[in-house]
């Protein structure tokens, strides 16, 4: 008989059930059975259940005609045959360790129930329920909803593991026909449990779905389902004699399951308001009084309008919380603070004073900035403040702190300190922060977890004491720890609640050695106080479990102990199915098994007391690797010994700065492996450049100039970039790398450095440090100076230095800025060369964002931003742009300023929505049209935004590049060709996806990025290069480093694409052009200009393939139609278009 029985009812859930099911099949705790039920599902669910169960013998299907949720787990109970009961709703997940954290839990303590934290997610990012937040901000063990009145907002049953005998004893059955099943069910297991375990960390993931079941709360049955739900809690309550408890669950109800209701009353019709006001007044005529006055003011307020019926005012004020944000809600008013409501200002308010005045609600929110050891003394800074009224005057704010630990209690030094109030580097500050100051030495000899307790007296108000927590700090233990005495030590951490704390301990066993051999760990080390007789080594994983326990032996005052390496990884291995969907989520891989895995190592001596083991200061990393993941032995910031279960990674033991800004990492991995290449990925975007390595087998050692990176020498830009190997080898079950004939991929690098590694050049600062995962993290500063750098330096350019510098002379200068200063590309750059053959006495300069432009020799760069750029915009006599110029740009009479711009027709079609590139138009001297049908266009787009300058019908320069009879043409082709490693007689295929942020953002303007928000799928190119085969190079637009478009334009033989920019600018080349139009992509711009379009529209990327293959037949079926639109959109695309433009010029 299994131990444990997962009960999943499952219908009409075939997006979403094979991830639910492999997040069971994945759990650490195997021993378990998986009762599937589906109640009646008409589409394809029961098929995914079905493979399930012929795959895995845990997983069992059970079918039935719908008969509703409650039906479905109640026939589950009856199959199910475990001695321990779960649930889970079959479009949710399990992290990988919540059954057995939750075993383990009533394991130790006997507990009838144990329940965990739940988190939300949509599919994309988790987020904390914000209903189970206050539940779990005071995880205890053997509790009671009697002791722990927040137990009463823990109403579902799927995150929780209930007791089978105790599940039986009590009766319990879902009701059936109903929605809100869960709330009844729930609340009576905490009553009638003789205790409860409550653990912090997530045990559920709770899907966010448009259409759940119970997330229309408009519904009339929704609304008498629910009131009928917690009226019955209540009915429970008094049947049972536990009146005492009926004021906390009225407070509870009218806090969070009615408001729910409350709060969308706005969108809902007339017949839901009056059933609403009749259920609610039926409910709020048993509510004691104090009931209603302990409740938040703006509760407190919506339930007196509702008591009163008052619906209009009702609905105001649901208005003006949509509406206003936290900081401007309360006012100040006699005897204290109070809601800032319209409805409370006027003359004779109908409301009574007490109902708005604000308690409670003047928490104050806490945030951690840093936490570090300082002259002996632990420093921990950050701010304590409520949301409104900020404290922006010193004397606004005090604040007191101290240490807690049971009912003991420590006052440490506070000092208000000036903070920012938000984390965002260039928010506003005020006087809300804090200082505290922290001597170690007041908790030697006292051993315990001890909070941080705040106290603050706000403009004379004394508020509701906090403990000091930000769930974003979990670089807290870094700071590491520091010792009282000879075997006591103190350091700070961060609970699984996100709570500061610091754990005081004393050290009885230290690991001395470690040895790893046939997969099994070795340890030795000193025994530093009597662990009497057979104390064993208990290994466990994090946040909690079933530890594996070894023996000890202890001679004297050496301790020796060994650990099985592969019962570790086979307790922390994921499941045995493909790991689908849920594990590709971002912000959820973690809880779901995919990151490292932490196993705690601790001793339990022979009076039962259970103590970390240390590791001892010069005790090595240990690293043993199978079956493409490893087990690293080391140390923790606070000292303690553990096991890190993770993917294979690779290592640092030495890095440094070398003279002339060359990073040095070496390093190793646990197995051999075949180096190939330093990977340099950015944090935030697709960008990866490759430097070189050298090494071999389980060594590596790497050079990187961050200051000159690939082929065009060019600095990083600024930003995050991860550090990695590039490894060949395979991927068995060995732990061996292979040689170089297996998979190529990617270990991160991780890096042990307390601190930073910092290179600082006349421009830049470079930073190396290590991530919150301990990866290493390339930092790269900004090119501007310290004095350029932020609102308030811009603001001063801005003001004062541009404006000064207007009033200098011009300078026979031209100024070319190519998209925003990210290329010298397209017009501006034609319009350049041809100046230069001209040989015209001109000073050329190119605006350049963050040093990632490469000029050719005459041209100056001007750093985008940078002093240098405003002093160019204001005396060049000539400014050359093919996009917006800063909306702070004031035209001198006598400059000329010619905007090159181009794109699709639909990026004129409405210029009242102020797209981005005619906010300037109003400085502009000149736009160059690139014909008859675009010049009227041209004319009136712009002029709606202040254009009042001259239209050159000369034709686009950047298309003389692009034009056959060109002669330069066809050996510019050549060594392009000869660049991209296209040889002759390669078909070169260029995809341009549709990925327009707005229109007429690629064909060389747009920046590089990913796929937009467009709704479509893109097409699938590692499926078409597969397909192609020889004899073709399909190259990604978006994600090629060549520094311009056109050019690339120039070298291909065919464009597949589904952005209209690229379908104007390629049109000059006269080659086939294939139009991937992605599926389910709404207002694509190819559809809305189809009869125009000059090739094939496709779907699919057979079809793509199918029409490269027949390119040659595909020319010549639309050869007239690509005539046609050439002569109507780009009829000056003759080579002479640059000529034209700088004979208007210099004339």
């Amino acid at each position: 008989m299994p131990r444990l029985s997962v009960i999943i009812p499952i219908y009409e859930v075939e997006p979403y059930l094979a991830a639910c099911l492999e997040s069971v099949a994945a759990q650490t705790w195997r021993d378990l059975e998986v009762v599937m039920v589906d109640d009646g599902s008409r589409d394809s669910s029961a098929l995914i259940a079905a493979a399930f169960a012929e795959r895995d013998p845990r997983f069992r299907l059970v079918s039935q005609e719908n008969a509703g949720l409650g039906a479905a787990r109640n026939t589950g109970v009856r199959h199910a045959t475990g001695e321990f009961l779960a649930f889970l709703d079959s479009d949710d997940l399990l992290p990988v360790h919540a059954l057995e954290y939750l075993l383990a839990a009533l394991l130790r303590t006997g507990s009838d129930l144990a329940s965990g934290n739940v988190l939300r997610f949509d599919g994309r990012r988790t987020r904390q329920s914000a209903l189970h937040r206050a539940v779990f901000a005071r995880p205890a063990m053997a509790t009671h909803v009697t002791r722990q009145s927040a137990l009463l907002r823990d109403r579902l049953v799927t995150n929780k593991l209930w007791r089978r005998t105790f599940w039986e004893a009590g009766g319990f059955a879902f009701p059936e026909g109903v929605l809100y099943e869960d709330i009844a069910l729930a609340l009576r297991g905490h009553f009638l449990a003789r205790s409860v375990d409550l653990l912090p960390a997530p045990v559920y993931l709770w899907r966010v779905r448009d259409r759940s079941i119970t997330q229309d709360k408009t519904r009339l049955g929704h609304l008498e389902d629910r009131f009928a739900a917690v009226r019955s809690v209540r009915t429970f309550l008094a049947e049972h004699g536990m009146r005492a408890q009926i004021h906390a669950w009225d407070q509870t109800v009218l806090e969070t399951d009615l408001t729910n209701f409350v709060d969308v009353l706005d969108q809902a019709g007339g017949a839901f308001h009056d059933r609403f006001l009749e259920l609610a007044n039926d409910y709020l005529d048993e509510v004691a009084a104090p009931v209603l006055d302990g409740l938040p003011a703006l509760r407190r307020l919506q339930w007196h309008l509702i008591r009163q019926r008052r619906l209009a005012d009702l609905l105001d004020v649901l208005a003006w919380d949509r509406r206003v944000p936290p900081d401007e809600r309360f006012t100040r008013r006699l005897w204290g603070y109070h809601l800032d409501i319209p409805l409370l200002r006027e003359r004779e308010p109908k409301v009574p004073a007490a109902v708005s005045r604000v308690r409670d609600e003047l928490t104050p929110r806490t945030r951690i900035d840093a936490v570090r050891w300082e002259g002996g003394k632990l420093i921990v800074e950050g701010r304590a403040a409520p949301d409104c009224p900020r404290p922006v005057r010193r004397y606004h704010q005090q604040i007191f702190a101290t240490l807690v630990h049971g009912r003991r209690r420590i006052r440490v030094p506070a000092t208000v300190i000036r903070t920012r109030v938000s984390a965002k580097p260039r928010s506003r500050r005020d006087w809300g922060g804090f200082r505290l100051s922290i001597d170690p030495g007041s908790l030697d000899r006292r051993p315990g977890l001890w909070h941080v307790e705040l106290r603050v007296i706000h403009r004379g108000l004394p508020l509701r004491r906090a403990r000091l927590a930000d769930s974003r700090a979990v670089w807290a233990d870094r700071a590491g720890q520091r010792s009282t005495g000879r075997d006591f030590s103190v350091a700070p951490l961060l609970t699984e609640t996100g709570h500061l704390a610091l754990r005081a301990e004393r050290e009885i066993a230290r690991a001395v050695t470690q040895s790893i051999r046939d997969g099994r760990l070795r340890l030795v080390g000193r025994a530093l106080r009597d662990l009497g007789p057979k104390p064993s080594l208990l290994v466990t994983r994090r946040p909690g479990g079933v530890p594996l326990s070894c023996p000890v032996k202890v001679d004297g005052c050496t301790f020796e102990a060994e650990v099985d390496l592969r019962e570790v990884i086979g307790r922390g291995a994921l499941g045995n199915g493909t790991l689908g969907s849920p594990y590709e989520i971002p912000g959820i891989s973690g809880i779901l098994g995919e990151e490292p895995a932490v196993w705690r190592v601790e001793v339990r001596t022979a009076d039962g007391a259970v103590t970390p083991v240390t590791a001892a200061d010069d005790l090595s990393i240990g690293r043993y690797g199978t079956a493409g993941r490893e087990i690293v032995v080391l140390p923790d910031h606070s000292g303690c010994l553990i096991l890190r279960d993770q993917p294979v990674a690779a290592f640092a033991d030495l890095t440094e700065w070398l003279p002339g800004g060359e990073l040095l990492v070496e390093g190793g991995f646990a197995a051999p492996y075949g180096p190939a290449a330093l990977v340099v990925r950015s944090t935030e975007g697709t960008d990866v450049r490759l430097a070189p390595i050298e090494g071999a087998g389980s060594r590596f050692r790497a050079r990187l100039v961050p200051e000159e990176v690939d082929a065009r020498r060019l600095p990083l830009p600024r930003g995050r970039y991860g550090l990695a190997i590039r490894v060949r080898g395979d991927d068995g079950g060995d732990g061996a790398g292979g040689g170089a004939g297996g998979l190529t991929r990617d270990l991160p690098i991780e890096l042990d450095a307390d601190e930073p590694l910092v290179h600082e050049t006349a421009r830049r600062t470079f930073e190396l440090a290590a991530d919150g995962e301990g990866h290493a993290l390339l930092t790269v500063g900004s090119d501007l100076s310290p004095n350029e750098r932020g609102k308030k330096a811009q603001r001063e350019l801005r003001t004062k230095a541009y404006p000064a510098m207007r009033g200098r002379s011009l300078r026979p200068a031209m100024l070319f800025s190519g998209n925003r200063g990210t290329r010298f590309a397209g017009s501006p750059r034609a319009i350049y060369e041809e100046l230069r053959r001209r040989g015209v006495e001109l000073s050329f300069l190119c605006e350049v964002r963050d040093g990632q432009v490469a000029l050719p020799d005459p041209v100056e760069p001007v750093r985008s931003r940078g002093r240098e750029h405003y002093e160019a915009l204001a005396r060049c006599r000539y400014i050359i742009t093919d996009h917006d110029l800063p909306p702070w740009f004031e035209r001198r009479p006598d400059q000329t300023v010619v905007q090159t711009w181009h794109g699709p027709p639909a990026a004129l079609a409405a210029p009242e929505e102020g797209r981005r590139p005619v906010r300037s138009a109003g400085q502009w001297t000149h736009v160059l049209s690139p014909g008859p049908w675009w010049t009227p266009r041209l004319r009136e787009t712009f002029g709606f935004t202040g254009f009042a300058g001259r239209v050159l019908e000369t034709g686009l320069p950047c298309d003389d590049v692009l034009v056959e009879p060109n002669g330069d043409a066809v050996e510019a082709r050549r060594l392009v060709r000869r660049r991209l490693g296209a040889p002759e007689e390669t078909k070169l295929i260029l995809y341009v996806p549709d990925d327009r942020g707005g229109q007429g953002d690629r064909g060389g303007q747009g920046d590089r990025g990913g796929q937009g928000d467009r709704g479509g799928v893109p097409l699938d190119l590692e499926r078409v290069r597969a397909a192609l085969g020889d004899g073709h190079l399909l190259l990604d637009l978006c994600a090629s480093t060549h520094p311009d478009p056109h050019e690339l334009y120039l070298a291909a033989d065919i464009l597949v694409t589904g952005h209209p920019g690229a379908m104007f600018d390629f049109a000059a080349t006269g080659r086939p052009m294939l139009f991937h139009v992605e599926a389910n992509a709404g207002g694509n711009g190819i559809e809305d200009l189809r009869p125009e379009v000059p090739g094939p529209v496709l779907r699919t990327a057979d079809e793509v393939i199918e029409a490269i293959r027949e390119a040659d037949e595909v020319a010549e079926k639309y050869a007239s139609a690509l005539e046609a639109f050439v002569a109507r959109f780009r009829p000056l695309a003759d080579g002479a278009a640059s000529r034209r433009v700088v004979d208007l010029l210099l004339s």
